[in-house]
Order: structure tokens, then C-alpha cells, then sequence
């Protein structure tokens, strides 16, 4: 009996034992198929977005809650934005969406260059997306448009459309991006109207409504016509001013002409949502390269173009600004672009 009994207990114990193994696997298998969650439902998919401006600015950063938005709907995502966000405040808000565990945060404009470089260190599991941005890591990659290709062909269509031969740009900063479609403006300008002049006056910001209404009137005193906007919220005060003193202005980012419909003859345009779509997917997909700067242009998927002209531009001016950017499309024009 003593015997029975002992080979009873071993018995118990091996069971015992055996149990604690299959327990355990079923618990580490179970925590795999659920990616870590206690709820068994897959990780949401976060993705959030700083601008610098409101983003009812009616071009740039509304551009960027647009496209925040369609991420939303297309690739199902969480999302979350804070706008208006400073320089000085631009770490801390990219470090609580981090800590929030975002998986993708979207800086729109070159200002967040910088503090994303700094940030995307300290979350390397983070994926940080500066756009017009100028740095580059393991989980940092900027976007950049080709800029350039708008400047030329809204100044090809500013040269044919003056008659006063005085052209103007009032632009925000006095920034190599800005300076980049500022340049090719003037060259697309000089194609087509050897005589015309072209005034630039910068604002100092993105959003000052009365500055940069002050500097489209002080370019208007002057005989200028024609007026392109490289702005954000500033936009309106520049349309309002070309409108009161008969002008025509060209839109920038999105297409304007809602804004001042006798004033805007085109707008120079980005497709931002293309940017903001493909980038989130290739996240998602784990695809994006490190070190590599994504670019979008007219080439790319018609990523950049020109937006519908207003009926005051006379079809052999759009045939003309028409023509030059297919033969740019298909390599027969080669624009002198920096970027």
C-alpha cells in the first residue's frame, strides 16, 4: 500500500506539472495573437498632425486637416491635430503625442524640422514625418514638394496676363523654399515678356492679414497688376486688395478662386493629400526607407498642377501655359529647379 501510495503522489505531480507547461503556452500564445493588447482587438493604427497655423486657413494648413482627415476614412486610423503650436512649444507637443502612443506624427512645414530631429531620438519606435522638411533617420523622413515647378508656370501665366508689365509676389518668409518657386516665377515671367518687372515684398509670417494687405497695396500704388500669393491665411487681405484696385492675383497651395472669383485667375497647386495618403500607408506597411526624402511633383503623380483658369484668361494664354507643362512633363522643358 505504501508503495501504491507513493507511486500515486509522483503521479499527481507529473500531471501537476504538466498542466503548469500547457498553461503557460497557451498564455504566450494568446498574448501573440492579440499583439500585446488585454482586449484581444488589433493595435489602432495613430496617427497625428502639428501646423504651425490655423487650419482654417483656406489653403496650407487646411490642406493638412484635409488630409489628416482622409486618412481617417482610408486607412482607418485614430487621429488627433493641434494647430497654432509655436516654435517654443513645438517638442513638448510632439513628445505628449509620442508618449500617447502614436505610431505616425506629421510636422506640415519646414519649421518642425528641427525639433523632430530632436524628438525622434528619445522614441525611436515613433515615426516622424516633417513636410518641406530638411533632415532624415532611422524613423525621420521628410517630404518635399519640387518646388520650382509651380513659380514657373503661374509666372508664364502672370508675363502674358499684365499689361502694365508690373508684376508682384507677396510671399511669407524669405526662406530658400519659398525663394526656390520665387525664382522660377521670375524666369517663367522673363519666357514669355521680356519687359515685366516682378516686385517681391515678404510678410515675415504666414498669417498676418493687414501686413501682407499693406504690401500688395504698396505693390499696387506702383502699377502692379498682377499679383501672386505665397502665403497662408495672409492670402485673403492680399485678393481683397487686388480686387479693390482691379488686379488679378494667382492662388497658391489650393485652388483660391472661392476666395475673390473676379480677382483669382489660377492658383499653383499641391496635392497634399496624395503626400499625407501615400506616406501614412507606406507607415503602415512598415515600407518607408530610412534616410530617403520623399518627393512629390508634377511628374509624380501629378502631385503638383496648375488649378482650372478663371474665364478672364484668354484660351490662347492657357493653351500657351498649358502646352509648356506637358512639354515639361514630357521632358522637352527643363526647368532650372534647385530642389
Amino acid at each position: 500500500m505504501r508503495t501504491w501510495h507513493k507511486v500515486l503522489a509522483v503521479m499527481v505531480v507529473v500531471v501537476f506539472t504538466m498542466g503548469l507547461v500547457v498553461g503557460c503556452g497557451s498564455k504566450a500564445e494568446t498574448g501573440q495573437k492579440n499583439e500585446g493588447t488585454a482586449t484581444g482587438q488589433e493595435t489602432k493604427f495613430k496617427v497625428a498632425l502639428l501646423t504651425e497655423g490655423a487650419v482654417n486657413d483656406g489653403g496650407w494648413n487646411a490642406g493638412a486637416l484635409k488630409s489628416l482627415k482622409m486618412i481617417e476614412e482610408q486607412l482607418g486610423a485614430e487621429i488627433a491635430y493641434t494647430e497654432k503650436v509655436p516654435r517654443a512649444q513645438q517638442e513638448q507637443v510632439l513628445r505628449t503625442y509620442a508618449r500617447q502612443g502614436f505610431n505616425v506624427i506629421f510636422g506640415h512645414g519646414f519649421q518642425f524640422s528641427e525639433p523632430m530631429q530632436t524628438v525622434a531620438k528619445e522614441f525611436p519606435e515613433v515615426i516622424f514625418i516633417p513636410v518641406n522638411g530638411y533632415v532624415n533617420g532611422d524613423n525621420l523622413f521628410s517630404t518635399n514638394f519640387k518646388f520650382g515647378e509651380l513659380g514657373y508656370f503661374t509666372g508664364m501665366t502672370a508675363g502674358l496676363m499684365t499689361k502694365s508689365n508690373k508684376i508682384g509676389v507677396v510671399a511669407a518668409m524669405d526662406a530658400p523654399t519659398v525663394n526656390a518657386d520665387i525664382d522660377t516665377f521670375k524666369e517663367g515671367v522673363k519666357k514669355v515678356n521680356e519687359q515685366a518687372e516682378v516686385i517681391v515684398s515678404y510678410v515675415g509670417s504666414w498669417e498676418d492679414i493687414p501686413k501682407a494687405k499693406e504690401a500688395a497695396r504698396a505693390q499696387l500704388s506702383k502699377n502692379v497688376d498682377v499679383v501672386l500669393v505665397i502665403g497662408n491665411a495672409f492670402s485673403i487681405g492680399v485678393f481683397q486688395a487686388a480686387q479693390d484696385a482691379g488686379a488679378y492675383a494667382i492662388g497658391w497651395v489650393d485652388d483660391q478662386s472661392s476666395m475673390a472669383p473676379d480677382t483669382v485667375i489660377t492658383s499653383g497647386m499641391q496635392d497634399v493629400s496624395s503626400l499625407y495618403l501615400q506616406m501614412a500607408q507606406l507607415a503602415k506597411d512598415g515600407k518607408l526607407e530610412p534616410g530617403k526624402t520623399y518627393t512629390f511633383g508634377m511628374k509624380d503623380n501629378n502631385a503638383q498642377s496648375l488649378a482650372p483658369f478663371s474665364s478672364k484668361v484668354p484660351k490662347e494664354v492657357q493653351d500657351q501655359v498649358q502646352q509648356a507643362i506637358q512639354d515639361y512633363k514630357d521632358g522637352k522643358l527643363v526647368l532650372n529647379l534647385k530642389y
